[in-house]
Parts: structure tokens; sequence; C-alpha cells
């Protein structure tokens, strides 16, 4: 009687199993790592926050950009308009800039509302463009929550307050056209 399978099945079973391990492996490093795709965080830095004119509309952001991966990336640039808030300018860190891993970069986005009525409660992302060997990837970062304005003036104040009256910090686009928007109830 012959054994099926026998030794040499054994060895290409655990060589098949082998290599299966190793390229799992290597697909999870290389993602983690950020050369597939790169790892950005919004951050909080002393000082964030924003600024507001109600007589212009303009309304800033302020936040830091850290690489959360193992590899360097490239910041080409960064920020985006809507049919809601133009983009004015970007200040702070200029780009491009490469940020090492745990780096930091502070950027400070400058915006004029131009639609009060249009601004949108769903996130709204800020697209981070990064070069890549391959070309250009844009990749989003969710500004930290903002404090809206909740001055006894501020007629949208009520809609900022959850159900024990406390704060409800709100995303921030909504948080910071909150400063400039006359909004009616």
């Amino acid at each position: 009687m012959t054994e099926t399978g026998g030794p040499k099945l054994r060895v290409r079973s655990t060589i098949l199993l082998v290599i299966v391990a190793l390229v799992s492996a290597a697909a999870a490093v290389s993602w983690y790592s950020g050369m597939v795709r790169a790892r950005l965080q919004a951050v909080m830095l002393e000082g964030s926050g924003g600024s507001s004119d109600s007589d212009t509309r303009v309304t800033t952001i302020r936040f830091g950009i850290r690489n959360e991966a193992w590899t360097p990336v490239t910041i080409a640039g960064a920020g985006r308009s809507s049919s809601f808030m133009r983009l004015l300018r970007v200040k702070g860190t200029r780009t491009p800039i490469t940020l090492g891993p745990g780096d930091t970069a502070d950027f400070e986005f400058v915006y004029k509302v131009t639609n009060c009525s249009a601004i949108s409660t769903q996130e709204w992302p800020i697209p981070v463009r990064v070069e890549r060997p391959w070309g250009m990837q844009t990749v989003y970062v969710e500004p930290p929550l903002q404090e809206p304005n909740l001055s006894e003036d501020s007629e949208y104040s009520e809609d900022f307050e959850d159900e024990d009256e406390n704060l409800a910090w709100s995303p921030w686009h909504v948080a910071r056209a909150s400063y400039v928007c006359d909004w009616q109830h």
C-alpha cells in the first residue's frame, strides 16, 4: 500500500503556508508603514481653534497634521472649497513639506462662508495631497470638533446644546460658520 500525499506533499504544504504567512505579514507591514496609503491624523495644537469675522464672513481653523506612519510622507497641499465655503488661503507650514514618522505640521485654513443655508451638519473632512512614488494621493483628515457660538445673541445656539444642556461640540465647518452666519429658527 502506498501512502497518499507522503512527505513531499507535506513539505509543499508547509512551504505554501509559510509563503502565505510571509505575504500576509508583508502586506500588513506595508499598509501600516504608510508605503501604500499615507497615514495622517488631525491633532489639536496649543492655540488650536480659529477666528471669525462676521462682517466679512471669513473664518479660520488651525490644527496640526501628524504623520502616523513608520515612513516619511511629503505633503504637497491641503484644503478645498465647496458650495458653502470658499478656501481663501492656507497659512502656517509651507508645502511641500516632508514629515518624518510622528512629525506634525501646523496648518491654518482661511475660509469665506459663501452660503450659510447650504452648510451641512455632515462631516466635511479636509483633503491632504501627498506625493507618492507613483504620483499624487489624496487622504482626508477630519479636524478636531470645535466649540460653536453659544453666545446669548446667537439665534442658533439652542441647536448646539444636547439633551443634558451641555455644550455639544460640532463638526469644524458648522462650528466655525456659527460665528458668522445669522441662522433663523
